[in-house]
Formats: structure tokens, sequence, C-alpha cells
């Protein structure tokens, strides 16, 4: 039996705990809804089709989209608006653009055009991400404003990391047998119904109103161009969120690669079919589980700013020793293993960026910080797709008993980014004060 005062402990607080609520619901919704999709379109809506990768590939240009456009001018909105009302307001826009969709689904898919269906889930899924941009950067400040000192937050964004984590594991599953037992139409009312008890969980939100540091006189005078220069201005003149920012866009452009390319390398490199790519995500994800859960303890240990340099230092180094692996079963340990610390690294730099950013301009620093490191993430998915497809496509080497091909080559790479971005946090983190 679970004992509830050691459970609200491991929630940090109340109010926290309100918010993991709903986080970890809409985590597992929207994990559904998006597996759903790219399982609908791709093997009933457009099944067969010469274009089919190209139809399931708009889902992510559309997710980027929004990411890009929305994004940037979110973060001005966030620090002008009421926070818990933003949550509310955005979580009730997303549960109503999914019911729709949902309620479109009724209709028998041959009763209208391919590309009318495209358009429809293309757009739910443009205005559910660029509703996200406003609800992502609220979220994240108000977990600033409930939970206080450094260990209780690395732990309330441990439990954020394992829980997207989680979701991750058990969200595809669900979402494969909804749409083989139910139909896709209720597989979508999950994610609608998930919103719907996000929005529950914040409207229980009790947040003290709390001080609000005046805007400057000229983004009153101005308005929305001044507000989003005044956070660029302060972004750029912090050498701490600079030197922060750069390394975790180092970083995105070694786990990007390995992300995108990992599916190759397990077929071929580790030599199993690609029905068992399934489990190397489960071990993936069964390492940022524990490196999440792990990560509030390693804060105590050595603290937040050595978490970070020395995790990004052990994630290049096993990034390249996963490159090196040529069976199955050792690839697996080793991919939960490289996991972990990665897992770490999202958990500290949480707190980093809480203290490191002034709260009336916390939107505006996620604005730029988020954006910039999906940007830096996709094009290092672009580039390591074009060098494996043409410059590097037909590549091999031998060294000292170890063959590289084009994959396994851009791991090793990768991992030399990783490591390069350790090496720059250790000499600009561990003694630089935060402003």
């Amino acid at each position: 039996m679970v004992n509830v005062p050691s459970l609200r402990r491991a929630l940090v607080n109340r109010n926290y705990a309100k918010l993991w609520y709903g986080q970890a619901v809409s985590a597992v919704g929207d994990t559904v809804f998006g597996t759903t999709l790219v399982l609908w379109v791709s093997q009933v809506l457009v099944r067969g089709s010469p274009w089919a990768p190209a139809a399931v590939s708009g889902i992510l240009v559309a997710a980027g989209a929004a990411v890009g456009l929305v994004g940037p001018v979110a973060g001005v909105f966030v620090d002008r608006w009421n926070r818990k009302l933003t949550m509310m307001r955005t979580e009730a826009i997303r549960a109503v653009m999914v019911a729709g969709l949902t309620g479109l689904s009724f209709v028998p898919v041959r009763d209208l055009p391919v590309g009318l269906w495209l358009v429809a889930v293309y757009l739910v899924v443009f205005v559910l991400n660029g509703v996200g941009q406003f609800f992502n950067p609220a979220r994240f400040a108000t977990t600033g404003d409930v939970v206080h000192g450094e260990q209780d937050r690395i732990r309330a964004a441990g439990l954020a990391e394992a829980t997207v984590s989680a979701a991750g594991i058990v969200g595809p599953p669900i979402a494969a047998l909804l749409l083989l037992t139910v139909g896709f139409q209720w597989a979508l009312a999950v994610n609608a119904a998930s919103y719907v008890v996000s929005y529950l969980a914040i409207r229980l939100l009790r947040l003290a109103p709390g001080p609000r540091s005046p805007v400057p006189v000229e983004a009153v005078s101005t308005g929305l161009y001044a507000e989003f220069s005044a956070g660029l201005r302060l972004f750029a003149r912090n050498r701490f969120l600079v030197t922060l920012l750069t390394v975790t866009v180092i970083c995105q452009c070694g786990t990007g690669a390995i992300s995108a390319l990992n599916v190759f390398f397990v077929t071929r490199d580790l030599h199993a079919s690609s029905g068992l790519f399934g489990i190397a995500e489960t071990a993936m994800g069964v390492g940022f589980i524990i490196g999440a859960l792990a990560a509030g303890r390693m804060v105590r240990w050595i603290g937040a700013r050595a978490l970070t340099w020395s995790g990004l230092l052990a994630t290049g180094v096993l990034a390249a020793g996963y490159a090196l692996q040529r069976s199955f079963p050792a690839g697996l340990v080793m991919l939960a293993i490289y996991a972990i610390p990665i897992a770490m690294l999202n958990t500290a730099v949480a707190p980093l960026l809480l203290d490191a950013a002034p709260r009336e301009y916390m939107g505006r620093v996620m604005a730029v910080f988020m954006p910039v490191n999906q940007l830096a993430c996709m094009l290092s998915v672009v580039i390591s797709g074009w060098l494996t497809s043409t410059v590097l496509r037909s590549f091999r080497a031998s060294f000292a008993g170890i063959t590289l091909n084009s994959v396994s080559l851009i791991f090793v790479v990768a991992g030399g980014l990783i490591f390069a971005s350790g090496i720059r946090a250790f000499a600009a983190l561990p003694g630089a004060d935060i402003p």
C-alpha cells in the first residue's frame, strides 16, 4: 500500500504535485496522439502511396514550424499574462482542437479527399504545438514559483523528465492497442480527455500573487517588439545563459544525429531486425527514467553545474562506445547507460535556468532557449541524414580491428561534439556565478 505522506514528499509539495499529475496524464495523452497520427496516416490514409513517407514527415514539419514561428514571440506574452490562466486556456484550446479532429474522424475516410484529411491533421498538430509554446514556458516559470531551493528544483525537474520518458514507453503500445481495438477516434479522444484532466489539475493550484517586477518603460511605450528585444538583450548580456545555451546546442548537434540514425545502426551494425528497434527505444527510455530519478541525489553530491559538465563528458564517451558495439545485447546495455547522463543533464539544466533568469523575463528566456535548441537538433538530423545518404554513403574504414561505416563514424563524431560541449561547460560553468 502506498504511503500518502511519502508520495507527497516525493512530489516535492502539494502545488507541484498538482502540476505533476496534470503533466503525467497529458504526456501520456500526447504520446498516444502522436503515435496514433503516425500509424493512421501511414497505415490507413496513404497506405501504399509512394509519397507516404512525405505525408508522415509533414506531421514533424508542422510541429517544427509551430515551434519556430510561435516560440520566439510566445515568451513575451507569457511574461505579460497570468501564468496559471495561460496554462488553463492553452489546455482548453488543445482539448477543443483534438475534440474537433476526433469528431471529424467519425466521417469515413473515403468520403473526404486525402488532401483535406492531411490539412486537418497538419493544422491540428500546428495549433497544438503552437499553443504549447505558451504552455511550456508558463509551466516552467510556475515550477520556479512553487518549488524553491536547488535540491527541490532538481527533484521536480527529475520527476518531470522521468514522467516524459515513461510516457514515451507506455504511450505507443496504448496507441497501437486503441487503434487496433476501438479505432482511431477513441485513440484521439484519450488525448482530448488528457488535456481536460491537466486543465482541472492546474485549476486547483493555489499560487501566491507574489511581486512582479515592472516591465521596462521602453517596452511599455513601444509594445511587443520592445519587450522581445529587451528579452534578447538580457539573454545576450548574461554570460551564464549564453554559455549554457552554447553548451546545450553543441550537445544537441550530437544527440540529434544519434537519435535520427539509430534505427540504421540497430539494424545494420547491431545486426537486429527492424522489429527489435522498439526494444532499443525502450532500453533508452529506461535509461532516461533512471537518470532523471537519480539526478537529485547527484546534485546533492556534486551540484548542478558539476553534474552538467561531468554528464556531458560521460555522454560523449558513452556515445563513442555505443558506436563501437556490434552485438544487439551489448548495444542495448550501452544504449541504456548512454541515456542515463543525458537525463541527468536535462534535469540539471532546469534549476540553472531558473536561477539565472529573472522571473519577469522567464518566458522570453525560454522563448530563446527552447527554439534554438530544437533548431540545432533539427539541423543535426538533416545534416547527418544527408551525409549518410550522399558523401559518406560508401564510407568504410578499419582501425585496430574495428570497422566503421557512415553511421558509426557519425556516432563517433557526435560523441566528440558532446565531449567538446562538456569541456566548454567545465571551463565556463563551474566557476561562474549566476548573475
